[in-house]
């Protein structure tokens, strides 16, 4: 996993690099970290909730928060192999959520393993871990999933703003702020 690497300079929007599609987005997800006794030493990055959108790419899993929100934790990427135990709970006075262990990536901003509960209050959540687990045994196979209104080509990085355009970034145009 990594943080604050994959978001847009105004969180609204993600970034997804070249040959990724998305694949599902949902917005009002609440994500959050919580504690147990054999996690690793918490960083502030983690501790509380945090309100925002989560993305489905063909190869991970990228949480934004809201632009609206203050929070040291902006982005939040888990690519889609270092998930594990990951099941979709369906409790009967709350939303339905998606609960996992993830494992740091090199320079990924943390290093160890964070289990994390990725809360849908406007539903979707089993739809989310269909696709989620789609998607994680393709990238397995090493052909990964596709969407053909969100695939993409040519060296450079896309950022997509839900609801709005998609907009091709390279250094002779830089991404609009």
């Amino acid at each position: 996993m990594a943080v604050n690497q994959n978001h847009t300079e105004n969180r609204r929007g993600v970034i997804v690099p070249y040959g990724e599609s998305i694949l599902k987005q949902c917005q009002d997800v609440v994500l959050s970290f919580p504690q147990h006794p054999g996690q690793p030493g918490r960083s502030n990055l983690f501790s509380g909730t945090k309100m925002g959108m989560v993305f489905l790419t063909s190869y991970r899993v990228i949480f934004v928060t809201s632009h609206t929100v203050r929070d040291p934790l902006l982005s939040f990427m888990m690519p889609l192999d270092l998930l594990r135990d990951c099941t979709v709970e369906q409790p009967f006075l709350s939303p339905n959520y998606i609960k996992g262990t993830i494992t740091a990536v090199p320079d990924g901003g943390w290093e160890g393993q964070a289990i994390f509960k990725l809360s849908f209050r406007k539903g979707g959540a089993i739809s989310f871990f269909q696709s989620m687990s789609q998607a994680t045994a393709a990238a397995a196979t090493g052909v990964p999933l596709g969407n053909a209104n969100y695939w993409y080509g040519g060296p450079a990085i896309y950022v997509v703003v839900p609801e709005q355009m998609t907009v091709e970034c390279t250094p002779e145009t830089p991404c609009p702020a």
